[in-house]
């Protein structure tokens, strides 16, 4: 959560001014550069203010001009989601501001490299460059540029958030009261209201349970009477989870739908997805699973529907440091015991066969111990290197080994399958949940043989939907005709497994839905991180899944273009689909004759 301050009324009425089209020169620089950065409404829009400004302040060799421009632009696009295009434009804009001695716009540019930074939660380096926008904005003087002191108010506020984030609430509370003291001094209400609300989160951090309740009630109270509905969701958030830390689970309850439903006015959707999370465990406490499953889908589908970046990786990293101080103790080990050796050679110099005896025992035990610590470091690598495998493809595994990170990479050429379970809630609800999980796996372990058959890549499982790709993470021709294949023999075995009365398990009826087109794929998270994709071909998929039948393989146009002449389909002309209009749809029946030959 962090604070920043765009004004859309100044947008609508500088954009008079700029439709005039009268101005020139410096004047035309400074309306480009509040129209780009007030423009909140159209983000687009506000990207095209950016670039004229950059354009024009290029032309002028106006260097302060490229700097905000550039400034602009990277916050935009990480609004966006484009982090690795906001990192650029935001190192592009620091760099020209240093240049030209221009203190003010680097130590924005900082701040704003900062925000992006913990945004794609690199927090070591977000945490460094808040610091040191801090550090610049401390040494200048708030006459050089009047809106100095707020701009320090603001990387405060940000660092303590970012601070609350990496769970160090006193570390946090030390920046958000210096935060709240510049705030008051320059009658910043709004932003003194979200100050209380986070020392209310950071008490919450040290288990002052009462403090932290009476500072987040006071924020909510306080920016609901401002009519500033920005940050109240997110307040009522954190109240919600102290009242679940509490035990507190009907109030908890109560204040999370009102998080919701303040978040679904705001089309927040991270904070859509926030609250439901926790929602979802909250009815799974109280005994609401129907509701918990509801709100479980909320937050995935909420989660998916937004950009993710490249982020830094970690864990493989620490699991290497383990092993290398793994090994270095164990030659320590080996050293100490070598010493040990020579100074009883030293002392026992008069002993003849004994002492040989004794050394030759030694050396056939320090072999075992050498051998054995290997072997230990061995198996540790394997693991992790397995570990790794079954949860990532190989290629974006040896990336992820061999630089600690993973690039996101777009597809051109991708089909993506979705497949759900009829009446899974139905039985979610009434069945014995270990009976429930063994009979999803079993299909489930099915399925994945049949991705192994056809060269499919696995993607998740969420709940009883199961989603796979063809065509990555290495391209081919033909990802259609065997995503079409593995579809149509995961419909034979269903079937089969309903034939099948051997086994307690549970007899479900399957929808298929494919669609075929461009995608980016890569890894998120750094904790049980996972290898997703993204993008509208994902999205409709999902739509030709939901708009199936049991027992049907739906495939939209752009799939049937690629099939049409291995597969015989019907056509099921344009079907309405919820926030697409209509799209034109196909079953595919059987595999052609001639295809069958070939």
């Amino acid at each position: 959560m962090t604070i920043h301050g765009q004004k859309q009324a100044v947008a609508d009425s500088l954009r008079v001014i700029y439709k005039a089209d009268t101005l020139q020169g410096a004047e035309k620089l400074k309306l480009l550069n509040l129209l780009a950065f007030n423009e909140m409404n159209d983000p687009q829009m506000a990207l095209e203010y950016s670039e004229e400004l950059i354009a024009l302040s290029e032309s002028m060799d106006n260097s302060r001009g490229i700097s905000d421009g550039y400034l602009i632009k990277g916050t935009l696009l990480s609004i966006k989601g484009d982090l690795p295009g906001a990192l650029t434009a935001l190192q592009r804009s620091a760099e020209v501001a240093a240049r030209s001695d221009y203190a003010f716009g680097e130590a924005s540019a900082n701040m704003a490299l900062a925000d992006t930074y913990s945004e794609a939660k690199d927090y070591r380096r977000a945490e460094e460059t808040y610091l040191k926008c801090i550090s610049n904005f401390r040494r200048m003087d708030n006459d050089e540029h009047q809106s100095t002191n707020r701009q320090l108010g603001v990387a405060l506020f940000n660092l303590g958030d970012l601070y609350l984030t990496i769970e160090q609430p006193e570390k946090a509370q030390k920046y958000l009261e210096e935060a709240g003291v510049l705030f008051e001094e320059l009658g910043l209400i709004t932003e003194s209201y979200s100050v209380i609300g986070n020392l209310g989160r950071s008490y919450a951090g040290m288990g002052d349970y009462q403090k932290a309740e009476d500072h987040l009630l006071r924020a909510i109270e306080l920016l609901e009477e401002a009519e500033y509905h920005d940050h109240v969701a997110a307040y009522q958030e954190s109240l919600a989870e102290l009242y679940s830390e509490q035990r507190q689970y009907e109030k908890a309850h109560a204040v999370a739908m009102r998080s919701l439903n303040k978040a679904e006015l705001q089309a927040d959707k991270p904070q859509i997805s926030n609250t439901s999370k926790i929602l979802a465990r909250l009815d799974s406490i109280t005994g609401n699973y129907r509701e918990a499953y509801d709100h479980l889908n909320q937050h995935m589908a909420y989660k998916d529907s937004m950009g993710m970046a490249t982020v830094t990786m970690t864990r493989l990293e620490r699991e290497r440091a383990e092993l290398q101080v793994l090994k270095q103790e164990s030659e320590l080990e080996l050293q100490a015991l070598q010493q040990r050796r020579q100074r009883l050679a030293i002392w026992a110099g008069g002993i003849t066969s004994l002492l040989l005896i004794i050394i030759a025992i030694g050396s056939y035990r320090r072999y075992r111990f050498i051998k054995k610590t290997n072997n230990i470091i061995s198996q540790e690598r394997d693991r992790s290197d397995g570990l790794l495998l079954n949860i990532l493809p190989k290629q974006t595994a040896m990336e992820l080994k061999n630089l600690g990170r993973v690039k996101a990479q777009r597809f051109d050429e991708v089909s993506v399958l979705f497949t759900d379970f009829k009446g899974f809630t139905s039985h979610a609800e009434s069945m014995d949940p270990e009976k429930l999980v063994t009979s999803i796996d079993y299909y489930f372990s099915h399925f994945d043989s049949i991705m192994d058959k056809y060269g499919l890549e696995k993607i998740k499982t969420v709940g009883d939907a199961y989603m796979c790709a063809s065509g990555l993470p290495y391209p081919s021709e033909d990802h259609a005709i065997r995503i079409v294949e593995a579809a149509m023999e995961i419909l034979e075995f269903v079937e089969a497994a309903k034939r099948d009365n051997s086994g307690d398990r549970v007899r479900f009826d399957i929808r298929i839905g494919i669609n075929s087109g461009p995608v980016v794929a890569g890894v998120v998270g750094t904790k049980k991180f996972a290898y997703d994709i993204w993008g509208d071909t994902v999205n409709i998929a999902s739509r030709m899944e939901s708009a199936s039948e049991e027992g049907k393989i739906n495939i939209a146009e752009n799939t049937y273009a690629l099939i049409k002449d291995h597969f015989d389909c019907e056509n099921r002309g344009s079907i309405a689909v919820k926030n697409r209009g209509e799209l034109t749809m196909y079953y595919v029946l059987s595999k052609k004759k001639q295809s069958q030959s070939a």
